[in-house]
């Protein structure tokens, strides 16, 4: 291999290099090395040597990333300013043992420290799905007891760096009035049916379970102490039907109004991957990326029973009527964004 170096910055080795010295996933001579480091600015360029020459890079979230091939391995260096959260993960690194890189001896990131940043970064949308299961994968392996407080500090501030970038799309309090918040929702020419409607006809018992967990059903809020109360099957339950609805009414009807091929299993799926990013929050959302395990796959046929319903009359869409062309434009447009969305968390579509 050709040598590429990282002028004399601290560095880290993260990623699959990282992970496959722990004995954790498969790794072979063309394994993309993944590297941090930290300097103490963002000169117009950085000594990053790759065959002789310097590579080219450009700033991703307020980071330098350099990528480049050597000998047919793909090598990505993020270089990011001293204090930053990556810096500090560095730094709680420092004195792991080296791997001999394509950048010299650099020490290899703790088993705690992958895991964390696979956590603290499955708010972002980039790289979602492989992201999660890597979290997956590494999670079993970490005691609590095996986190160091530097590696505490250092995801507590990467969690707030990406929140910090990755907004909600709901910024309304749920504590409003069910019109006021759900009123928010800015793509409402999407909503063919509506939304509770979706909820009723896929629930699992006689009523969809966020009715059942609210204390004042006027309210848009489900106080966390009913979540507390319910059983785990239950709480995964509401989660669950939630990702129906959203399936549904993002993904399966608009396609089906189309006569677009849809996988409903797929629409579930990217269901839960918005949960777990932006919309949702809070409680309800971490409970969704803790058990994702259990929530990844539908456990009912919710398309089937919405079509039941829509069949025997239980339901009716909120128009009678044709779609006017501009009711189709917006459909094609939310599609459109959904299967980005997809590409982007690299979830199946």
């Amino acid at each position: 291999m050709k040598a590429a170096v990282l002028s004399t910055l601290p560095c880290l080795v993260v990623g699959a290099r990282a992970a496959a010295r722990h004995g954790c996933g498969p790794m072979d001579a063309h394994t993309p090395w993944e590297i941090w480091g930290t300097a103490p600015a963002l000169p117009s360029r950085l000594h990053l040597v790759a065959d002789g020459g310097a590579a080219d890079y450009e700033i991703v979230d307020g980071r330098a990333v350099f990528q480049f091939d050597v000998d047919g391995v793909a090598v990505v260096a993020r270089i990011m300013l001293a204090g930053t959260p990556g810096a500090l993960f560095i730094a709680a690194n420092a004195s792991e043992p080296p791997l001999p890189t394509l950048a010299g001896a650099i020490p290899s990131a703790r088993l705690a420290s992958l895991m964390l940043i696979s956590r603290a970064c499955l708010l972002d949308a980039r790289g979602w799905l492989p992201r999660m299961r890597e979290f997956q994968r590494l999670r079993p392996l970490v005691s609590a007891a095996a986190i160091t407080p530097a590696e505490t500090a250092a995801f507590a501030a990467l969690r707030r760096e990406v929140e910090a970038r990755t907004p909600p799309v709901h910024r309304a309090s749920m504590r409003a009035p069910n019109e006021a918040f759900f009123g928010e929702f800015k793509h409402d020419d999407i909503r063919l049916f509506e939304h509770d409607d979706l909820h009723r006809t896929t629930c699992y018992y006689d009523e969809p379970l966020y009715l059942k967990a609210k204390d004042d059903r006027s309210l848009a809020i489900i106080p966390r102490h009913s979540f507390e109360r319910m059983s785990h099957l239950d709480r995964s339950r509401l989660v669950r039907e939630e990702c129906h609805a959203i399936a549904l009414e993002r993904v399966v009807i608009p396609a089906r109004e189309l006569h677009i091929p849809c996988n409903p299993a797929h629409a579930y799926l990217y269901a839960l991957h918005r949960i777990c990013t932006d919309l949702a929050t809070g409680w309800f959302r971490e409970f969704a990326v803790e058990t994702f395990d259990e929530l990844a796959s539908a456990d009912t046929d919710f398309a089937g029973r919405f079509d039941h319903a829509v069949a025997s009359g239980a339901v009716r869409p909120r128009s009678g009527g044709p779609m006017s062309a501009g009711q189709r434009r917006a459909l094609q447009q939310s599609l459109a964004r959904v299967a980005a969305r997809q590409r982007v968390a690299g979830l199946p579509h």
